[in-house]
């Protein structure tokens, strides 16, 4: 684990950073894990048959990788993938955009991505030149990795390659109105390669795409206020996926803080632990969107889908921030003293100190927050019910003694919307 007391920041690949956004946001697709990353693989080998040079090449990797960053429900990936246009479309390029801009070393992307679903013939005529073909070769390969998709519902992988034109030509009679005709013949000599389909196979895609990473450095260092900006911007995506989860991770990031400060938590572990409140819940974005709005009970089965997202959370984040305690606090936010949490089922001295404040901020956040099945609570009402959680050992009784004590200001803080 690394020492906090040294901690105040560290190197990160961005690379490798965009991949791991990637690989959380295809977990919104439920039965296709896989669609951002190889729409990001698709841009690239497209780009190498426009000549375009390494840099821009990798620009468009990672452009293409995160270009469905708006997207955080399940109901609007499939409009995403059943049908070449629709009206709704432009709004997730929208907020896409708005979310990169959040995290500095991502803003560049913004531009593709906002455009990346408007038709070759409308892009704004004042947009750079080279900004108008990234967003057309992101909206190309997007639409070409659908074809692609469909057609592997009946037929096995392999058969691409037999087929490559055929899906190929469900594109060509949009040349010249959705896409470029220079970039759609680009992709005509692209597709020709075997390794073009063999690529997009989950079994080779991410070895390609790390290939392809590793010819260029892709390092940078963050600041703690600038990895505050990642934790922040993914969590955006995160609580975008339902209206009753809005806010839900910065308030339980802004409430950890504060209650580590009560406890006496040094600035560095308490920044630390505030990142892990913006992204412990980022595994949900693999939890279908009827069962975080459903107004009544979950089902076993539900409650079986839900119970694995620390596990999601985790893997995502280890990727993102190794060597920080980062994926293990947001990972164990449902542990309980008693054993009886998840997923782990850890108890006693197996909790830490800052898994046990995040556990305690999550479940004050979500009893103030109104729910699909209930209204916002008061703040008697939550404590009431986090009373009974302490009587049956579940929660650390002396840190709740800070939240009884301090309960209007954490109160205030968990029901304020907006930034």
């Amino acid at each position: 684990m690394v020492n906090l007391k040294e901690f105040n920041g560290f190197d990160i690949d961005l690379g490798r950073a965009a991949h791991t956004v990637t690989k959380a946001l295809d977990y919104v697709g439920i039965d296709d894990h896989s669609h951002g990353r190889r729409v990001g693989l698709i841009c690239h080998r497209i780009a190498h048959c426009l000549g375009w040079d390494r840099d821009r090449r990798h620009f468009i990797l990672l452009a293409g990788m995160l270009h469905d960053c708006g997207v955080s429900s399940t109901a609007l990936h499939q409009k995403l993938v059943d049908e070449m246009e629709w009206d709704g479309a432009e709004d997730h390029c929208v907020r896409g955009e708005f979310f990169l801009n959040s995290f500095p070393p991502f803003a560049a992307y913004g531009q593709a991505v906002r455009y990346h679903h408007t038709r070759w013939s409308e892009l704004p005529h004042d947009l750079d030149n080279r900004v108008r073909e990234h967003a057309n070769l992101v909206f190309l390969a997007d639409r070409l990795d659908v074809a692609y998709s469909i057609f592997l519902l009946n037929n096995p992988h392999y058969e691409a390659l037999l087929n490559r034109d055929d899906i190929l030509a469900q594109l060509k009679p949009f040349v010249g109105t959705l896409f470029s005709e220079t970039l759609f013949n680009a992709a005509c000599e692209a597709v020709q390669k075997d390794s073009f389909w063999l690529e997009l196979q989950d079994e080779f895609l991410d070895e390609a795409i790390f290939e392809t990473l590793s010819f260029s450095d892709h390092r940078i260092s963050l600041r703690f206020d600038e990895i505050e900006s990642l934790g922040e911007l993914i969590s955006q995506i995160v609580d975008a996926k339902s209206p009753f989860t809005h806010y839900h991770s910065l308030r339980v990031a802004d409430l950890a803080y504060v209650i580590s400060g009560f406890v006496g938590f040094g600035e560095k572990e308490r920044r630390t632990l505030r990142v892990a409140g913006l992204l412990h819940d980022v595994g949900k974005l693999r939890t279908p969107d009827e069962i975080l709005e459903k107004p009544a009970g979950l089902s076993q089965y539900e409650l079986a889908q839900m119970r694995r997202h620390p596990m999601d959370s985790k893997r995502v984040l280890n990727a993102i921030f190794p060597n920080t305690p980062i994926g293990k606090w947001a990972s164990e936010h449902h542990e309980k003293l008693n054993g009886s949490g998840y997923p782990y089922g850890w108890s006693g001295e197996r909790i830490d100190m800052p898994t046990r404040i995040l556990a305690l901020a999550d479940i004050f956040q979500a009893l103030c927050q109104k729910r699909p099945y209930r209204d916002r609570l008061k703040v008697d009402e939550v404590l009431a019910i986090m009373d009974k959680m302490i009587a049956a050992g579940e929660l650390d009784p002396d840190l709740y003694k800070f939240i009884t004590a301090n309960k209007d200001e954490l109160y205030t803080i968990a029901i304020r919307e907006g930034e």
